[in-house]
């Protein structure tokens, strides 16, 4: 006959099997100075740490206890810790990715490159490849859990930034620009960037009345008290800053790389719908050209493309009327956008990609000659944002130029292999460079 103690034991050998296994694999990669990953691992083998200690305060409990109810408590805790447990060993895929990056090693730099700016000076990033309908990130995760329970992560660890690639584009190196958006959303969760932009916003005294209409509206709409409808309406419109200021963080670093990226990912599945979280794609990129332009990339956008330029201007003003809380969330975005862009400059102390037409030429008439253009006549290293900008309009005019060329441009095969190609080179011949 089951006893209490063997139905406790059980669940607890099972706890400490599964926390024993999963704190090997993270010691692995913390023990080996060659692996990548390794503030990743030691991030996760904290929170495990933390787990093997609960383990034992729940044994105490157990034997300590004076009745059954007490004893069937302390066994359905140890249940639900196994499966806390066995809900954070997905992110030992996490580790997986950290030791075979998905991207190709002049991605990887750049990448890289953009966090330490944006993000922290010490910083360890990793891109991991998911069944994801689209692109995502996480800062720091498992922070919450190691400050709730455990004595929180020691001083001098680098942030952790994790960006979700959709495996069905690790390969379409065009439109990695992407990742620039999910860096300003690291570049937020590291600076309160999203909340420092709210804080302002609420002492604009027009948004302010109609953030009050849109709380009295939404009240109606659902069974949410005054508080409730307040925080929810808040909570809408700060993600959808988030979102924007993302999109001109990606856009200032990458120019129209960035746009025609967005175009093929977002736009082609969404054009007027609004998310809780997002601002409709439209309204997207009417800011995105509207910072293009006021960064100068207007003339070169006509000179490369005329017809996909045209196409993009052509519906990026119109656009539906909308209701309700949207009605107020899509006012309030074009009512920040100039503090938005502002905001993004700050955050990029200055640091902007610009057109550089001398630079763009050559870039682009070595692409035309399929050689890697990662220097220039000059001897300086050609800029990464140029080669990834050039590779953009060749592979525009390889798959016949226009809106239609979009889709197959990332999947030009000599492309595919001298953007990283060139880009590795690049970022190679930068670190060569002399002293002054």
């Amino acid at each position: 006959m089951a006893t209490l103690d063997d139905d406790f034991a059980f669940v607890a050998v099972s706890a400490e099997r599964a926390n024993r296994r999963q704190r090997q694999a993270c010691e692995r990669v913390v023990d080996d100075p060659a692996c990548s990953g390794r503030a990743l691992a030691r991030h996760l083998d904290l929170a495990y740490e933390i787990f093997e200690v609960h383990i034992s305060e729940r044994r105490a409990a157990y034997v300590g206890a004076l009745d059954d109810t007490v004893r069937n408590d302390a066994i359905v805790e140890m249940r639900q810790l196994l499966w806390k447990m066995r809900k954070l060993q997905s992110n030992l895929d996490w580790l997986t990715a950290a030791q075979s990056p998905p991207l190709d090693l002049g991605w990887r730099y750049f990448v890289e490159d953009a966090a330490r700016r944006l993000v922290a000076p010490r910083v360890e990033l990793t891109v991991v490849p998911q069944a994801k309908a689209s692109y995502a990130t996480t800062s720091n995760p498992w922070e919450p859990l190691i400050d709730g329970w455990g004595g929180g992560i020691p001083e001098g660890e680098p942030t952790i930034v994790v960006v979700f690639l959709p495996a069905r584009e690790e390969t379409a190196g065009l439109l990695h620009p992407l990742i620039m958006h999910e860096l300003g959303h690291a570049a937020d969760s590291q600076h309160k960037i999203v909340e420092a932009i709210w804080d302002g916003a609420q002492k604009r005294k027009m948004l302010s009345r109609r953030f009050a209409d849109a709380v009295t509206l939404w009240q109606k709409d659902s069974s949410l008290d005054a508080l409730g409808a307040k925080d929810h309406v808040a909570e809408r419109l700060m993600s959808w800053i988030a979102e924007a200021f993302c999109d001109s963080v990606a856009v200032h670093l990458l120019g129209p790389s960035y746009l025609y990226s967005f175009l093929v990912e977002v736009v082609a599945g969404n054009l007027d719908d609004p998310a809780p979280h997002h601002p409709p794609p439209r309204q997207r990129v009417r800011h995105i050209l509207d910072d293009l332009d006021r960064l100068g990339w207007a003339p070169l956008m006509a000179q490369s493309d005329p017809v996909l330029d045209r196409w993009v201007r052509s519906w990026a003003g119109e656009g539906p009327e909308y209701g309700g809380v949207e009605k107020f969330l899509y006012w309030a975005i074009d009512d920040l956008h100039a503090v938005i862009r502002k905001a993004t400059k700050d955050a990029l102390s200055g640091g902007f990609f610009r057109p550089e037409p001398a630079e763009f030429a050559e870039v682009s008439e070595l692409l035309a000659a399929r050689i890697p253009p990662a220097q220039l006549r000059s001897g300086s290293p050609a800029s990464r944002e140029s080669i990834i900008l050039a590779s953009w309009y060749a592979a525009l005019e390889a798959a016949g130029g226009g809106p239609t060329a979009l889709p197959d441009a990332s999947e030009i095969p000599e492309l595919s292999e001298l953007l990283p190609a060139a880009l590795e080179l690049s970022a190679l011949a930068s670190a060569w460079q002399p002293a002054p």
